[in-house]
């Protein structure tokens, strides 16, 4: 059984130390968290290592060994080294930046084929923005317009996931806009800014400041911290 760990923003900060070490308690693996901060590579190798430090600094603090692993191209993501890093951490850990980098980064890669591996071996992979958000379904095949976000890789097959779901509200028109793209019959998660959720791809809790809406075939829902909630 998989677990997901998926925050709408805020990694690396105190609110989100609790929820990671529930993640953390049940995972299998080495007892480390890989740090990936793939998704903020373009911005420059200044961005990647300050999200790569502010990690490091939030895991010792909460005394949990964490390491991070440099990966910023494809090529990257087929080194041995690195593979081996990733797949034999308890959380794969990938924090913020460009979904669309981070996806095209691991698509069909040999370090995505390690996560796949960690995953059924019970480790965490956690997600922050860019993180969480290609977690979401593939895009189907067709190519149609509506076919969910084209960065998805599919790790949780039939859900798509929303991140910083609280601002995009204060942006008119924006959370229409975002949910039109996806078909009919997807379960959609937006998530608050300083928010996370918790679950194996069905069956999922809420932690943290704000909330979560669940947008299914047939209705919507609003959940906060200590809520559960499934998408079928």
């Amino acid at each position: 059984m998989s677990t997901f760990l998926f925050l709408g923003s805020g990694e690396f900060e105190p609110w989100s130390t609790e929820v990671e070490k529930v993640a953390l308690a049940d995972a299998v693996g080495d007892g480390s968290v890989a740090i990936l901060p793939t998704a903020s590579a373009a911005e420059g190798d200044h961005v990647f290592d300050r999200w790569g430090q502010m990690g490091l600094n939030h895991y010792r603090d909460d005394g949990v060994p964490a390491a991070v692993v440099p990966v910023k191209t494809g090529e990257d993501a087929s080194r041995d080294d690195l593979v081996a890093a990733v797949e034999s951490a308890s959380m794969i850990y990938f924090s913020g930046g460009k979904p669309s980098r981070l996806a095209a980064v691991l698509r069909g890669s040999p370090l995505f084929a390690a996560i796949h591996r960690a995953l059924e071996r019970g480790a965490v992979y956690a997600g922050c923005s860019a993180g969480a958000m290609v977690a979401s379904r593939a895009r189907d095949a067709g190519g149609r317009r509506g076919t969910s976000w084209l960065f998805g890789l599919g790790l949780v097959p039939n859900v798509s996931f929303g991140v910083h779901w609280d601002r995009a509200a204060r942006i008119p028109g924006a959370q229409w806009w975002m949910t039109s793209r996806l078909p009919d019959d997807t379960w959609f998660v937006g998530i608050d800014e300083r928010t996370a959720i918790l679950g194996d791809g069905v069956g999922w809790s809420v932690h943290g400041l704000g909330r979560v809406t669940l947008r299914g075939p047939a209705d919507d829902a609003t959940y906060r911290a200590g809520d559960g909630f499934e998408t079928p």
